[in-house]
């Protein structure tokens, strides 16, 4: 196998354009912010995995702002292109495997405690050959991972993304490409406030979970007050 790469897929946090679900209660500049520190716990832990790690950024123009956010660290930078998730997923995978990489694993960044054993177990499985695919279930019926031992096109193709759907239609296609899948264990996306309270909670009370998310545990902190007023 050539070299193991993790994509990380990060829209620019712009206010008003993301966790759009979160606003109200929380203003859009607060939103953005907790974007940030989705993105920048992301990415940090992903590196502790030892393989190289691509930063795929959306839209065009955000290259230059999200650079800021992650200075001086060894990543590299694609633009996803493409008019839905699918056709983006594709395009960045498609660059990942000709620059020699593989297995090529990716993740977003809206669950940012999932545990980085989740996705070691994916690697493995992808390296060691038991999987050609590996998919990972959040509670609402999307992924918070997809991982292929080396790329097949139209992977990708007729998802209903952003729907309870997702996972399932990722599996028929893994399925229809007769790829043996490596199924993760089921985690959870923080995209309501019922979801960021349940967030607060688990960075609370949990000092492992406080090591995998350390700036987003930091802005819960001081955001403390007006969480608990709303």
């Amino acid at each position: 196998m050539a070299d193991p790469v993790c994509i990380v897929m990060v829209k620019e946090p712009t206010p008003g354009s993301v966790k759009t679900r979160l606003t109200p209660p929380l203003t859009a500049e607060e939103a953005a912010g907790l974007a940030t520190c989705f993105a920048q716990d992301t990415v940090a832990r992903v590196q502790l995995l030892g393989s190289k790690v691509i930063i795929a950024f959306y839209p065009e123009t955000a290259g230059q702002k999200l650079q800021s956010m992650f200075p001086a660290q060894d990543l590299v930078w694609v633009e996803q292109v493409g008019d839905d998730l699918g056709a983006r997923l594709d395009s960045v995978m498609s660059y990942a495997a000709s620059l020699g990489y593989g297995p090529l694993v990716a993740v977003g960044t809206d669950s940012p405690t999932v545990p980085t054993s989740f996705i070691q177990t994916a690697f493995d499985s992808l390296n060691a050959g038991e999987a050609e695919f590996a998919l990972g279930r959040t509670e609402d019926g999307g992924f918070y991972l997809v991982g292929i031992r080396s790329y097949r096109s139209n992977l990708f193709a007729k998802i209903d993304w952003g729907t309870a759907l997702a996972f399932e239609q990722a599996l028929r296609n893994a399925k229809t490409h007769r790829l043996r899948t490596a199924e993760l264990p089921t985690w959870y996306d923080v995209d309501t406030f019922p979801d960021l309270l349940r967030l607060r909670n688990e960075l609370a009370t949990g000092e492992e979970s406080r090591g995998r998310a350390p700036a987003t545990f930091t802005w819960l902190q001081t955001h403390e007050s007006q969480l608990a007023r709303r």
